[in-house]
């Protein structure tokens, strides 16, 4: 009665192990789908700006990023592409006309239309004639329709019918002023700010500021293409260096470490009841060999070999812990199927738990097959010289 108390202990601690280091492994599966994952395929974008101190306020030079900054950026590991920002150096300002009646002082930046998520061709973004394409942040005209238009009694604007309006830009460059038509082309979610080309608009920065040419160019902010955007090496870069993202970007990454930590003492945890099950395992056996050990001499002299009583005795618990696992998959399989049809999951989970796991009801008890194997045989020849 004893014996089988004692194995259901045993079976139920290595249960228990291999539920908290498989859940663990899934859940790490689970927490990449739902944070993303670091891959070379895949793509995030930041926008890098640097913390305004008490020291680097007002002053450009410390604020901005200069070329030493970019290549620096360029040389993490994390990071696949980095896009530098030109920002207007001359006054602007836009006006609705008699349509919508509004004025507003504008700030303009320019960035590689590869780095926009727009579908535009470089010919369609460009300034011709009097009129200027211009791609906007849909957050802004979020912030029109629902914030600015309700209380001022305007007009609300679809997206559809914005880019049928045109807008009056106001341009200040050598002191001449100069109206042009600004159109909106698109719309942006990856970036907030109010872009227009580059090449136009670094034109009339340089026609305001000539000496913009000699001088070492200084961005006021990076867009920056990443492999992932929750890499807490990457976090810790931008931190080290004083640089600041989207915290709704980077909340994910806290959230993901944070996650990962708790799996990673759940799995220590797991291991180490593991661990203690192997060493219950190991002394239950030799307690057994002691408690029979008249039998077993006499079963050597008779000719059974020492190492296939092991064998046999290795082999048998090895086919207890198949089962075992088994048992913990298949809980770990259902519970997986759940939440994944639960609204938790919002459809980004797999129904099915990772295949590689299966493999494990291979892998461990063949491993602990050799591992007890190898480990009684060592004991029960020692302890028989003794």
């Amino acid at each position: 009665m004893k014996k089988i108390f004692n194995s259901i202990i045993l079976y139920a601690g290595l249960f228990i192990a291999f539920i908290l280091v498989l859940s663990c492994l899934q859940l790490y599966e689970n927490a990449n789908r739902l944070f993303g994952s670091k891959s070379s395929d895949s793509n995030y974008w930041l926008t890098f700006s640097k913390k305004i101190t008490p020291d680097n306020i007002g002053r450009k030079e410390l604020l901005g990023f200069n070329e030493n900054d970019i290549s620096k950026i360029k040389t993490w590991t994390e990071v696949k592409a980095i896009y530098p920002f030109s920002a207007n150096e001359f006054k602007a300002s836009a006006n609705g006309g008699d349509f919508i009646p509004f004025y507003t002082d504008l700030y303009f930046e320019g960035l590689d239309l590869k780095a926009i998520d727009s579908d535009l061709t470089d010919e369609e973004f460009q300034v011709k004639g009097d009129e200027i394409p211009i791609i906007i942040s849909r957050e802004y005209l979020n912030l029109y329709n629902y914030g600015f238009a309700l209380n001022q009694g305007l007009p609300q604007i679809s997206e559809d019918f914005a880019k049928k309006i045109e807008i009056n830009i106001n341009i200040t460059v050598n002191k001449q002023n100069k109206t042009y038509k600004g159109k909106m082309v698109g719309l942006s979610d990856r970036i907030h700010s109010v872009l227009i080309p580059k090449k136009f608009l670094d034109s009339l920065n340089i026609a305001e500021k000539p000496q913009l040419t000699t001088q070492p160019k200084i961005y006021n902010r990076v867009l920056v293409q990443v492999k992932d955007s929750g890499d807490e090496g990457l976090v810790a870069k931008m931190k080290e260096n004083g640089y600041e993202s989207n915290q709704e970007s980077l909340r994910s990454a806290k959230i993901k470490s944070k996650l990962f930590l708790v799996l990673k003492i759940i799995a220590v945890l797991g291991v180490f009841i593991f661990a203690l099950c192997l060493y219950i395992i190991v002394s239950f056996i030799k307690i057994q060999f002691l408690e029979k050990q008249e039998e077993v001499s006499i079963k050597n002299s008779l000719g059974y070999s020492p190492k296939k009583m092991v064998s046999d005795i290795s082999k048998r618990f090895s086919i207890n812990l198949m089962f075992v696992l088994i048992l913990s998959l298949g809980l770990l399989a259902a519970g997986q199927y759940f939440i994944a049809q639960s609204d938790v999951s919002n459809g980004l989970l797999s129904l099915y738990i990772n295949p590689f796991l299966w493999v494990v009801i291979i892998i461990i008890p063949i491993l602990v097959y050799f591992f007890v194997n190898i480990l009684i045989y060592r004991w029960l020849i020692k302890s028989w010289k003794i």
